[in-house]
């Protein structure tokens, strides 16, 4: 479902402080969505070094943590902070809107 060049990615209340969800957007890789001190983080779910999903990762101090080899990206820029990640990850705008969060069309 798209609104006016964005794409549904789910409702705002369904990612409560300090949680990871997997979300979805026509024309995106599979996206990761977080609340982190009341802010919506949006980036890619797989992770640059091992192809896991971060979403089944933890989230400390602003950095989501992989399941795999506990390497880590900082949620805000998608920069590795911890090895043995290197290379970063796409990091979108989430929009927060009437109760639902949507990542801009592509295209």
């Amino acid at each position: 479902m798209s609104d006016a060049g964005h794409l549904h990615l789910c409702a705002a209340a369904d990612v409560a402080e300090g949680m990871i969800r997997r979300v979805s957007a026509q024309g995106y890789e599979p996206l990761a969505v977080c609340r982190i001190d009341g802010r919506v983080h949006l980036f890619a779910d797989t992770c640059s070094h091992g192809m896991a999903s971060l979403s089944e990762g933890e989230i400390e101090e602003g950095q989501i943590f992989c399941p795999f080899h506990g390497g880590a990206f900082d949620v805000v820029t998608g920069m590795p902070t911890e090895r043995p990640c290197t290379l970063p990850i796409a990091v979108y705008q989430a929009i927060e809107r009437d109760g639902d969060l949507y990542v801009a069309a592509r295209g």
